[in-house]
Parts: C-alpha cells; sequence; structure tokens
C-alpha cells in the first residue's frame, strides 16, 4: 500500500493512500499539516493509471520534491523527499523505507501537538526543519507608502494600494511560527533560524525558574497584553482603538514601524492608523503584495530578512525602506476578514515567537472589538433610521424600508389611485394671538401625539405637519385595496378622539380645538426628495392640490370628501350632500359631501394592521 511517512522527535508516522488525498493547514484536509507555512490547501495527492501524481494547488511557498520545486504536478517515485513549508515527508510506493534511510528531524526543534480531526482524517505532525534551496520568490510587491499624520489614532484619507497614505507613529514587531523559507546557507539568516526554532513560545517553568529575567519579561508581557484588553473594551471609537492597539503593541514588541489597515466597503484595505518609535512623521512603505497574501490566506506572514525573501520582486520596498523583518497578521472574527496589522523592523531576526503568541491574540481581540465597534455603529445608525422612519410611515411600513423591503431613493413615480387626507384646527390663528407660544406648541404636540397615534393604526402614511394641519397618505408607498375605507375610518375615529381630547382640556379651563378634514381621491406623483442625506418622502399632483381645498371648505367637525372619494367607499357611510365647492384651477364645481358616521348595517372594519 501506497504511503506518506513523516519522522517527528516522537518517531515515524505512516500515512495510507487514498485514491485523493488533500494535503494542507486546514482540518478539512485529508492529512492535515500543523505547519504555518503550509498553505490551508497546500497540494492534492492523488492515484492515476501510471502511479500517484502531486499537484500544487498554487501555495505561496511552495512544494518541493527533492529539492526542486512543483510547477504544476509532478509524479512520485519511491523514496522522494517532499517537502511543503518546514514540513518533510518521504514517497513510498508499497516496497518500503526503513527509518535508518530517512533524515531524522532536528533535535532543536519541538513538534506540535495533534489537533483532533473528523472520522476518517489524518493528521500530520510538521517537521520544523528548514530546506537549504533558495526561497521560492512571491509575486513583485508595489509599495504602499503611509503619508505622515499627527497624533495616535487619527482618521486618514483613503487611497488605493499602491499608493496608501497612513499617519505614521512607530510600533513593534510580531512573529510568526511559520518562518517562511529561510536560507540557513546565509550566516545572519542561520542565527535568526536558530532562535525562532528554539525559543518557540513560552517554556515550562521549570526550565526558567532560575532565570529571573527570563521571568520577568514573559511577566512583563503578559501583564500588558492584559492591560491592553482592558483599554480596548472600554473603547468605542475605532480610530482611537485602533492608535491604543499600536501603542500598546509597541510596548511589548520591538518594532520599528506599524500600520493597521481596515477593509472599506468596497473592499480595499485603507490605512486607520500608524506609528513610528522614532516618532517622525516620515512615510511608512508596506508591500502590497504581503497584504494581498494575508488577505487571500487569512493567515500571518513572518520574514526574518524582507529583501532575500522577496527577492524576485527585487526587493526595492524592503531594501529602500530598510525593512529587515516584517509580521503581517490578519484580524480575523469569525473568519471574517477585517483588515491586517503590519509591524517591521530594520534588523534581522527581530521578532521572537512568543512576542508572535501574545500579538495574534492582541490582533484576535482587535478584530473582535473592531467588529463589535461597527456593530455597534450600525444599530445607532439602524436605530436613528427607523427613529425617523417611524415618525413618517406606519410602524409596519417604516420596517420594511429599514428591511430593505421597500427601497428608499430619490425620485418619483406615477401612483394610478392614492387617497390625500388633510386636516386643520379651526381658529387657530386667533387662538395663537391670545396665548403664549410655548402653550400653543404644548398644546399641538399633545394634539399631533394623538392625531398620528390614531393616522398610523389605520396604516396611514405621514407626509408632513403645516403649522396646525396634518397631510397624510393612503396608497403610497403601501396601497390597500381599501385605502379610501381607511383614509375615512381614521377621520371618523380622529373626531371621537378629539371631543375627548376637549372634555380634558375643558376640565383645565383651556379652550376646545374643532378641526376640519378635506379627503380626495384621484392619481399623483409620489416619491422621495431632497438631498442624499436628507429624503423626504411626499406626493405632488392636483390629487393633493384638491385634498387641500376640500379641507379648507370643511367646517370644524365636518369630514369632507369628493364625488372620486365617496364612490370608493361602497356604502360604508352615511353621507350629507354639501353645495357644489368652487375649486381653484377647476372649472366647474366639485360635489363634495360630509360622511356622518359609518352606516349601522356594515361592519366596523380593520382599526389596527393585520386584523
Amino acid at each position: 500500500m501506497a504511503c506518506l511517512i513523516l519522522m517527528t522527535a516522537e518517531g515515524r508516522r505512516t500515512f495510507e493512500l487514498r485514491l485523493t488525498n488533500s494535503i494542507g493547514r486546514h482540518p478539512n484536509n485529508t492529512i492535515q499539516l500543523l505547519d504555518r507555512i503550509v498553505s490551508k490547501e497546500h497540494c492534492i495527492v492523488e492515484q492515476r493509471t501510471d502511479g500517484f501524481w502531486l499537484r500544487d494547488l498554487g501555495s505561496l511557498n511552495g512544494t518541493y520534491i527533492n529539492a526542486e520545486r512543483v510547477n504544476g504536478e509532478q509524479a512520485l517515485k519511491h523514496r522522494d523527499e517532499i517537502v511543503m513549508g518546514s514540513t518533510r515527508l518521504w514517497f513510498d510506493d508499497g516496497r518500503g523505507i526503513s527509518s535508518n534511510e530517512l533524515a531524522p528531524p532536528l533535535a532543536s526543534v519541538r513538534e506540535e501537538s495533534l489537533s483532533p480531526l473528523p472520522s476518517g482524517a489524518m493528521a500530520a505532525v510538521p517537521y520544523h526543519g528548514f530546506a537549504p534551496q533558495p526561497a521560492p520568490a512571491l509575486r513583485p510587491s508595489s509599495p504602499v507608502v503611509a503619508a505622515p499624520a499627527s497624533g495616535v489614532g487619527l482618521g486618514v484619507s483613503p487611497r488605493a494600494i499602491g499608493t496608501m497614505a497612513i499617519p505614521a507613529f512607530g510600533a513593534e514587531g510580531l512573529q510568526l511560527e511559520s518562518l517562511g523559507r529561510i536560507d540557513v546557507m546565509d550566516e545572519k539568516r542561520a542565527i535568526g533560524t536558530q532562535i525562532a526554532a528554539t525559543d518557540k513560545g513560552f517554556r515550562a517553568f521549570e526550565l526558567v525558574a532560575a532565570d529571573p529575567m527570563q521571568l520577568r519579561a514573559d511577566y512583563e508581557r503578559l501583564r500588558l497584553s492584559h492591560e491592553l484588553s482592558r483599554e480596548i473594551a472600554l473603547e468605542h471609537d475605532t480610530t482611537k482603538l485602533l492608535g491604543k492597539i499600536l501603542q500598546s503593541i509597541f510596548k511589548f514588541v520591538r518594532a520599528d514601524r506599524g500600520v493597521i489597515f481596515l477593509k472599506s466597503d468596497d473592499g480595499k484595505l485603507e490605512p486607520g492608523a500608524s506609528l513610528r518609535r522614532d516618532g517622525s512623521a516620515a512615510p511608512i512603505v508596506v508591500s502590497s503584495t504581503i497584504l494581498n497574501h494575508v488577505e487571500k490566506e487569512k493567515a500571518a506572514v513572518l520574514t526574518h530578512d524582507a529583501a532575500m525573501d522577496f527577492a524576485a520582486s527585487k526587493g526595492k520596498s524592503m531594501i529602500l525602506n530598510r525593512i529587515s523583518s516584517a509580521i503581517v497578521v490578519p484580524l480575523l472574527h469569525n473568519d471574517n476578514f477585517l483588515g491586517v496589522l503590519w509591524l517591521d523592523s530594520e534588523s534581522l531576526a527581530q521578532f521572537q515567537p512568543k512576542d508572535l503568541e501574545i500579538v495574534t491574540g492582541v490582533a484576535a481581540q482587535a478584530a473582535m472589538f473592531i467588529e463589535n465597534n461597527a456593530l455597534a455603529k450600525k444599530i445607532e445608525q439602524e436605530l436613528v433610521t427607523r427613529e425617523r422612519f417611524s415618525r413618517l410611515l406606519s410602524p409596519n411600513v417604516a420596517e420594511r424600508v429599514i428591511s430593505g423591503e421597500l427601497e428608499v431613493k430619490k425620485g418619483g413615480e406615477l401612483v394610478q389611485e392614492c387617497t390625500v387626507f388633510n386636516s386643520d384646527i379651526r381658529g387657530f390663528t386667533r387662538m395663537s394671538a391670545k396665548e403664549k407660544p410655548e402653550v400653543i406648541v404644548e398644546m399641538l404636540n399633545e394634539y399631533f401625539e394623538l392625531m398620528v397615534e390614531t393616522l398610523f393604526k389605520y396604516e396611514g402614511t405621514l407626509d408632513k405637519f403645516m403649522g396646525d394641519g396634518l397631510m397624510a397618505l393612503w396608497g403610497a408607498p403601501i396601497a390597500h385595496p381599501d385605502d379610501p375605507v381607511r383614509a375615512v375610518e381614521c377621520a371618523l375615529a380622529q373626531m371621537q378622539i378629539l371631543g375627548q381630547f376637549n372634555r380634558e382640556r375643558e376640565q383645565r379651563g383651556l379652550p376646545r380645538l374643532g378641526i376640519g378634514i378635506g379627503i380626495h381621491t384621484g392619481p399623483l406623483v409620489a416619491g422621495y426628495i431632497g438631498s442624499s442625506r436628507a429624503l423626504s418622502y411626499t406626493v405632488i399632483g392636483d390629487t393633493v392640490n384638491t385634498s387641500a381645498r376640500l379641507c379648507s371648505h370643511a367646517k370644524s367637525g365636518q369630514v369632507v370628501v369628493s364625488q372620486a372619494t365617496h364612490d370608493r367607499l361602497g356604502g360604508r357611510f352615511e353621507f350629507e350632500p354639501l353645495e357644489p365647492a368652487k375649486v381653484k384651477g377647476k372649472e366647474a364645481p366639485l360635489a363634495i359631501f360630509n360622511v356622518l358616521r359609518r352606516a349601522p348595517s356594515v361592519p366596523i372594519s380593520r382599526e389596527t394592521s393585520g386584523s
């Protein structure tokens, strides 16, 4: 049976090969490698008629067979050495390979623990040695320039990646377990590799108990991490939050520069805050190649020698800006990509694994708080929107607008039939002349509170207030077959409620109020009018004007309807014919009617939505 063999410090592990075998960092793979240099879906080994073939899935760091990078796919031969990331495997076609024939793992490297996998899946413990072959090249990077700005956490005007403006502050760097491909033949890199490989994570207490300086340093890192968690938890301003994150990271990670990018609504990475350790306002240049990779893979990147590791891109941005070490970490919340935390240093192998453990935890916390802040703003905006529309529309209509079922945008449309309702207080001018303004305002607020509540009960749309007047609609933006009936029922209900309101006013020694109502049905243009920042739903047309004219003809206590509205009421009400009204703009007088009451034989229509 063909298999892949993995040698670890704990011994030999064998994985029998199926017809198709996926290999990568993600737990859904057939063989999961807990190696941060390995891509989530790194490669596939599949059986064909002529044997097993390995196909690279476009992994960033590549797949190597016998020290040669695989371009596309390659047939596997017995005893082939396969290297991906810092993991080394051997292919056995079934003839067997003794452990003596395999290179042992490096003694200085601590192996990862196995992670639980779904039934039938296998996990491989990564081998953290470093292959001596040249570093695989990334695509050429285009520099992202950070322009200066003053103060921590100041906002930055967005620009496209390639020339991106960022305020400068400074930052301490991050570190990854996956060290990328480091050429151990280079003396400086060998030092960096050794440090990263042997000092991976926090060591057991008994190993450092005699080293008070190490214990102190570890405690300080944990303390600062706790302080940051507490500080950012209390910050509700995202811009200030980003600045605090960078400042805190600089206390326990030795970076020279730091930038936090956030993903905008249009999908671009835009700078939110930056920091320089030297306090200067000089621009910060980052590599868009690395940023794009981090976003695509949703995985952190560490380089100990950026100019060399990205030699294929000529390392221009790295060399010119003296970026030797860099850590770039995605800001993820529930696998949702929110942005990138960038840290770099002018020193080789500047960042240690324990720094990575702390900072990646901070990045996860920061992402959570950034997401929470964004959700809080969204909720706040929704509440404002809900409140605004609740003033204009009945609650059920407002909900439909907020949910997106009804679109709110500038522009109007022809409504073939809409019932327009107008009312105002009779003798209001005389009343205003006698009373103090604050008394009049208080009275109007009490009056309109009752009238609008009744209006919404019959699912009408409040168009506007006009001094002591009120204009409402039935048929726009939501139409019902019985809109004229609803409008008239609402008018009668308002008259009844006004009676109770007047009795309460009389008990307080205040004068009674009288209102007149005019209702007309016909075509009009309805839509949202205004600016992009402030829209108002309203209607325009002869139907609107006619309703206003009928209201002016109505005496106190009258509900005057036009012939058009009368014809659509279906005998539900008792009427009193009035003298035809001469209306401005109309050649012939209009037949009008005063609604007296509901017809006794007709059941009372619904007064609440859905009844």
